[in-house]
């Protein structure tokens, strides 16, 4: 009989707080195998990164990468964090320095998906307790940011079903490192049976004891870096995969190093250094509201407008999280402004198309005000107020109105927002429209620095 434990996490989102105690308990993990023959394998299932952080922010990720070193890693996957939030070439050298291999069968190169990248494999071979043991990784795909970037992404299980068909014919074991979700895991275990472990992430699902979809055990450990998995597999003599079990460590209650506390403070401020450039000079504080209009607001209402030459710009006020100023503003101020990792979108919409949104906006914003909005790129507290110049609502007649007159049936209103909007169904007409475009690779927080500029630094005459 033999033995082969995997330790695997997903979805840290650059929650460095954990980071010190899953570090520790990863390293004494493998400190054990390496003195008591073990067979063991870690892996991270991707959005290891997020550029929430400031250390993710002033390195690009690079101090991620050196976090996974540490142990390090036998191999990762990555998220949409990794693959969309980053430039071109933020991801292009992202890993140049890493000792570990990045798996990835859905990611190409090349929008026309001519050539594979120089830094991620479709499948990596292991070997561990006397076994040949293949490690796919797949990514979630974003089509229209992945080729926005530069990037080609093809659909999930079309790209394994071939990666599969092309294993070695003595490959003991199938691990697929997952950021594809819950239902797209299980829909994998159904349609890819040969596949034995699939350790999953991006729907920041809790496997507490697994699940078992066929012969597949899937497994993955929520969200933020708040549990570390597990998973344990047995063959008995006769070599033939007898159990595969499943279990989560919660981080809370693992047990912390010594310098705990210096550790996340020496992130934060480590990133704060990075960012310490000055961006601008303002004479006078610029103030935020997350239940109304502001300055703040007004300024990334001009940037965003301007910059994807749109009628007007919804957004929600909670984006909006400190003041700035009055004196020098860095980009770690900026940062800490907008710290979600979000790009602008346009959508061209009909005339009745537009009528639909502004109703959905007026039937839901009280109860949004309050909401305390978790993901869909939003790193704030609350929701807070839709805002959106140019469009209002008529309560006497029942009508919207864009600049106080009935909307036109016979043009086209450009109303750009950000990718919020898009992944969450709070208004669906946003979603369901055909005419979309993205903005990479600058977010929110970079369109904003660029109108500060021109408002208040030397682009200003």
């Amino acid at each position: 009989m033999k033995q082969l434990t995997i330790w695997h996490t997903n979805d840290i989102h650059s929650h460095l707080e954990h980071w010190p105690r899953i570090s520790s308990f990863l390293k004494a993990k493998k400190k054990r195998a390496q003195e008591t023959g073990e067979n063991v394998l870690f892996f991270d299932i991707g959005d290891f990164l997020d550029r929430v952080h400031p250390l993710t922010e002033g390195t690009a990720g690079k101090a991620n990468v050196e976090l996974l070193n540490e142990l390090p890693f036998d191999a990762v996957t990555i998220g949409n964090n990794e693959g969309t939030t980053l430039s071109h070439n933020g991801l292009e050298t992202l890993y140049d320095r890493a000792k570990f291999p990045v798996v990835c069968a859905n990611l190409y190169g090349n929008p026309e998906r001519t050539k594979r990248t120089d830094w991620a494999v479709p499948v990596v071979y292991k070997y561990e307790a006397g076994l040949k043991i293949a490690v796919l990784g797949a990514t979630a795909a974003f089509r229209e940011y992945y080729e926005s970037l530069g990037w080609g992404i093809e659909e999930p299980i079309q790209a394994l079903r071939r990666e599969l068909a092309g294993l070695d014919a003595d490959t003991d074991l199938i691990i697929l490192l997952s950021h594809l979700g819950l239902q797209f895991d299980e829909q994998i275990a159904v349609e890819l049976p040969k596949i034995d472990v699939v350790l999953g992430g991006h729907t920041h699902h809790l496997l507490e004891t697994g699940k078992q979809v066929g012969e597949t055990l899937l497994a993955a450990a929520g969200r933020w870096g708040e549990y570390v998995g597990e998973v344990t597999l047995t063959w008995n003599d006769a070599c033939e995969l007898s159990e595969k079990k499943a279990r989560v460590h919660e981080t809370s209650k693992l047990t912390p190093p010594k310098d705990e506390a210096e550790q996340i403070q020496g992130f934060f401020q480590k990133g704060k250094e990075e960012l310490s450039d000055v961006i601008v000079h303002l004479p006078e504080k610029i103030e935020t509201n997350w239940f109304g209009d502001s300055s703040i607001a007004e300024i990334l209402y001009a940037a965003a407008t301007e910059w994807a030459e749109g009628d007007a710009f919804l957004t929600n006020a909670g984006i909006f999280m400190t003041d700035i100023g009055p004196g020098d503003v860095t980009a770690f101020d900026v940062h800490q402004l907008l710290p979600h990792p979000l790009n602008l979108i346009a959508v061209t919409l009909s005339g009745s198309e537009l009528e639909v949104l502004i109703h959905e906006i007026i039937r839901k914003r009280d109860e949004l005000k309050e909401l305390p909005l978790r993901g869909f790129g939003f790193r704030g507290e609350v929701f807070g107020s839709v805002l959106m110049k140019r469009a209002s609502f008529d309560t006497i007649r029942g009508i919207p109105l864009w600049d106080g007159e009935p909307i036109s049936a016979f043009r086209k209103y450009r109303i750009v927002t950000h990718d919020t909007f898009v992944f969450a169904p709070f208004f669906p007409i946003i979603k369901q429209s055909s005419e979309k475009e993205v903005y990479t690779p600058e977010l929110l927080r970079d369109i904003f620095a660029w109108k500060l500029k021109q408002l208040y630094g030397e682009e200003k005459e």
